[in-house]
C-alpha cells in the first residue's frame, strides 16, 4: 500500500551533510502532521561516503540514506543529481506524492500545500528573479529558450511573474522545491529530457549551471501540466528578502512555512547577513532555532573573500551576454584564496 507523501533530498560529503541534517531536523520539529513523513536521502555519485556521524544522525531522524550510482555520465555537474535521483525515486518509492527539496532549506510550519490540490499533478515556485529566463522574443536569452522548446516539443507558451521585480518571463520555475504526483511521470520525463539536452550540448550562454532548472520548466510546459504555485511563504528566499516585491515579502518569521537560504550560512559573517534583513520580525522561536542550528552544525566554512569572488563572477557572466569578456575573478582567486 502506497504512502501519501515522501520527501527526497540529495546528500553528499561536506556541506550538504550539514544542510541535510538541519533540513531533516526542521521537518521533524516543525512539520506538524507531516513531521513523520518518510525522508529519502540519495548520494548519486561515486566517491567517499558520508560520514558515520551523519549516518548515525540520519538514523536517529529516520532518514533513509543510500549511495547509489545514478550520476555517472555527468559526474562533474552536481545539479544533474536532481533529475536523476528524482526519476529513480519515482520508479522505486511507493508514494502518491513525491517532494524534492534542496538541502539548503528548512521547514518552519506544516507544509500542507505539498499535498497538492486534487486537480494538480505538480507544485512549484517561480524562479526568484529573471536570471537566465526570457521575457520573450526580443530578450537576449530567448534564443536558448526557443531551441529548448523545439528540442523538447513545447507547443504552448506559458508566462509567470518573478518575486523579484514582478517581471513577466517564460515559464521558469525553481527546482529547489518540486512536488509531483508519482503517477504523472513528471520526474521520469525530467530525467529523459535532461539527458536529451545534455546530449545535444544545449546550454544558455552562462553555461550548464541552471540546465536542470530550465529543463524542468520546459518539461512541465511540454506536458501541458497546470502548475500549482505554492504560496510566497514556501521556499522563501531569505537572502533575497530585501529585493522581493511587496506582494512576495513576509514580515515575520512565524509567517514562513519554509526557507531557501542558498549560501547564506557559508561565511563567517552569517549573523551580519541575517541582521541586514530589513523589516522582518525576528522575535521568533523559529529564528532562534535556525541560528542555534547553524552554530550547532558549524555550517560556515568559507572566507568572506569567496563571496566577493562569486559576485565578481556573476558580473563577468552577465557581461558575456554583451560579448564583453573580462577575467578578474581568476586573479582574485589566486590572490585571496577561497578555502
Amino acid at each position: 500500500m502506497s504512502i501519501p507523501i515522501a520527501f527526497l533530498i540529495c546528500t553528499e560529503p561536506g556541506r550538504l551533510e550539514k544542510q541535510s541534517l538541519l533540513l531533516a531536523e526542521s521537518i521533524r520539529k516543525f512539520g506538524g502532521e507531516l513531521k513523520d513523513t518518510p525522508i529519502y536521502s540519495f548520494h548519486p555519485r561515486k566517491g567517499e561516503p558520508i560520514s558515520s556521524k551523519t549516518r548515525n544522525l540520519f538514523d536517529s531522524l529516520k532518514v533513509v540514506h543510500q549511495q547509489i550510482l545514478l550520476n555517472t555520465e555527468y559526474h562533474d555537474y552536481y545539479l544533474a543529481n536532481k533529475p536523476l535521483a528524482c526519476a529513480y525515486a519515482e520508479k522505486n518509492i511507493d508514494a502518491e506524492i513525491l517532494v524534492f527539496l534542496d538541502s539548503d532549506k528548512c521547514i518552519f510550519s506544516e507544509p500542507k500545500e505539498l499535498l497538492l490540490p486534487p486537480n494538480y499533478n505538480v507544485g512549484l515556485r517561480p524562479e526568484y528573479g529573471k536570471g537566465i529566463g526570457s521575457k520573450g522574443k526580443e530578450d537576449i536569452q530567448d534564443d536558448y529558450w526557443q531551441k529548448l522548446y523545439e528540442l523538447l516539443d513545447v507547443k504552448h507558451e506559458v508566462y509567470i511573474h518573478t518575486p523579484i521585480g514582478n517581471k513577466k518571463i517564460r515559464a521558469y520555475w525553481n527546482s529547489g522545491l518540486v512536488a509531483v504526483r508519482k503517477n504523472a511521470g513528471i520526474f521520469t520525463a525530467w530525467k529523459n529530457n535532461f539527458e536529451k539536452v545534455m546530449q545535444h550540448k544545449l546550454a544558455p550562454s552562462q553555461g550548464y549551471y541552471f540546465t536542470d532548472q530550465t529543463v524542468l520548466s520546459a518539461t512541465v510546459s511540454s506536458m501541458e501540466e497546470d502548475v500549482f504555485t505554492f504560496s510566497p511563504s514556501y521556499s522563501y528566499p531569505l537572502p533575497l528578502h530585501n529585493r522581493l516585491t511587496q506582494e512576495s515579502k513576509l514580515k515575520n518569521f512565524d509567517e514562513i512555512v519554509s526557507i531557501h537560504y542558498f549560501n547564506m550560512f557559508f561565511y563567517k559573517n552569517w549573523q551580519n547577513r541575517l541582521n541586514n534583513l530589513k523589516k522582518i520580525n525576528k522575535n521568533s522561536d523559529r529564528y532562534r532555532w535556525l541560528c542555534e542550528g547553524v552554530a550547532k552544525h558549524d555550517m560556515p566554512f568559507k572566507k568572506i573573500s569567496h563571496d566577493y569572488l562569486l559576485k565578481v563572477r556573476s558580473v563577468e557572466q552577465k557581461l558575456l551576454n554583451y560579448n564583453i569578456k573580462i577575467n578578474i575573478s581568476d586573479v582574485m582567486e589566486r590572490l585571496l584564496g577561497t578555502d
